[in-house]
This record gives C-alpha cells, sequence and structure tokens, in this order.
C-alpha cells in the first residue's frame, strides 16, 4: 500500500467498525439510555434507543463526510478557502499538487483518531446501558488522549509548512 491508500482504508474501517459497534449493541440495548451524560460521566439526560443510534450513526456519517470529502474536494477548494501557514508559498501553482498530496493522508490520520475518539465514548456508554458500569469509566482520559494527539497533528502540519521549502533546504545543510 501507498502512503494514500492505507490511510483511506483505515479510515473507512473505523467508519465500517463505528458502524457494526452501533448495530451490534443496539439489539441488546434497553428501550431508555442514556442521551447525554455530564462532566462527570454520569447519565443525566434519558431517550430512546433508536434516537441514541441515530445519534451514532449520523455522527459517524458527518464525521466520514468531512475528513474524506474534504481531503477528496481539496484539488477543487480556491486557495482562498485553505487555511496552510505560508500557503501562498505552498500552494503556488508549481506546488499546489505536492501539498494537497501531502496533507489528503494527513487529514485522514486525524479523521481515524476521531473515530477511535467515537468508538470509544459510545463503546463507553454502551457498558453504562448495559449496566456495567454506572458512569462513563475513563471519558477524560480519552478527551485528553484525543486532544494531546490532534495536538501533535497540528505541530507536524505547521512544522510541516510554517517554512519555506528553501529555509528547510538551508536547516538540513547546517
Amino acid at each position: 500500500m501507498n502512503s494514500r491508500t492505507f490511510p483511506i482504508a483505515l479510515f473507512l474501517l473505523l467508519c465500517v467498525a463505528c458502524l457494526a459497534h452501533g448495530l451490534y449493541y443496539y439489539p441488546r440495548l434497553p428501550a431508555e439510555v442514556a442521551h447525554h451524560f455530564g462532566a462527570s460521566g454520569q447519565p443525566d439526560a434519558w431517550g430512546s434507543k433508536e434516537h441514541f443510534l441515530v445519534v451514532y450513526l449520523v455522527t459517524v456519517a458527518v464525521m466520514a463526510a468531512t475528513f474524506l470529502g474534504l481531503g477528496l474536494a481539496m484539488p477543487k477548494i480556491p486557495n482562498s478557502a485553505i487555511n496552510l501557514p505560508n500557503k501562498e508559498y505552498w500552494l503556488a501553482p508549481e506546488r499546489r499538487r505536492q501539498t494537497l498530496d501531502y496533507m489528503l493522508p494527513r487529514l485522514l490520520w486525524l479523521g481515524s483518531l476521531t473515530m477511535v475518539l467515537l468508538l470509544d465514548i459510545f463503546h463507553q456508554s454502551f457498558q453504562v446501558h448495559l449496566g456495567k458500569a454506572t458512569s462513563l469509566p475513563h471519558v477524560w482520559y480519552s478527551m485528553v488522549a484525543y486532544l494531546i494527539a490532534t495536538a501533535v497533528w497540528c505541530i507536524a502540519v505547521y512544522r510541516r509548512f510554517g517554512k519555506r521549502e528553501s529555509q528547510l533546504e538551508k536547516r538540513s545543510e547546517l
């Protein structure tokens, strides 16, 4: 697999895993489940399991459309709508294709991290619904891990595009 195929495959696999996850647990859920959890991880709003499943699947669909759609649509997006350090340099006609080819897999890695977070949070909620936990077991660890991974992703993108290529070459010569 090349550097573009693997992130796409992983992202799509995680999307399918979220779908299978929801469909697997749906028949096992009680008729009424928690729809919202407070900051402590305790359930504080209730509703039907049908509504809960729809929220899960719509969230996955929106994230899939956002990450995959944005990544694949980037060649058609005007430069003015792309937020990138030194974008005049990196999105110049002679570098635009290479820049966008670099960004697609990175967007899908971020999307994969997001899908893993969704799987984890919804799995924790299923544990509560099935009586295996009284609150979300490790929601804050999940969120902090996701935020750290997202920060690392942002730093890596900024390091790549924060300097012009000529500045990068000068650094490597030192």
